[in-house]
């Protein structure tokens, strides 16, 4: 197959439309598979495994069958919490409509020619010290 490697194109436009996003007047950053800096933030978006298949239907031009899994994070000192996942909700349903047209870089050679969202279980993390709140979603694409 001739085509690039649809990672680092996908990740670079999702990247680009939710990094510093606001939602509930939370400015919520984006990293590339863990946070990175001296300080953590309470709330950000991960864009964590990726996954890419050549699909062979098509004798004249292959195709990618490509994912990421987007996870966002919500965290807070569990002393006074009442345990709310509303901003996690918010912030989902942001990255949800953000992300539903992705166009890939034109330098990339990629189309993406069709996009499905899939939301897996959400996880909840409740420690000693602080309620952590996850809501994932998987993005996949079809990319010529």
């Amino acid at each position: 197959m001739n085509k690039a490697l649809p990672d680092k194109w996908v990740r670079k436009a999702v990247y680009a439309v939710l990094n510093n996003i606001v939602v509930d007047t939370f400015t919520i950053p984006c990293y590339d598979s863990r946070v990175s800096g001296s300080v953590i933030p309470a709330h950000f978006i991960l864009m964590t495994t990726q996954t890419n298949q050549v699909q062979k239907a098509n004798k004249c031009e292959f195709s990618y069958e490509s994912s990421i899994l987007i996870d966002v994070i919500t965290s807070y000192q569990s002393n006074g919490n009442t345990g709310d996942r509303l901003l996690a909700d918010n912030i989902m349903d942001s990255v949800r409509n953000l992300t539903n047209n992705l166009v890939l870089d034109v330098s990339s050679g990629l189309t993406v020619i069709n996009q499905t969202q899939d939301f897996p279980n959400d996880i909840v993390t409740i420690t000693q010290n602080e309620n952590i709140f996850r809501k994932l979603m998987r993005l996949e694409l079809t990319i010529n």
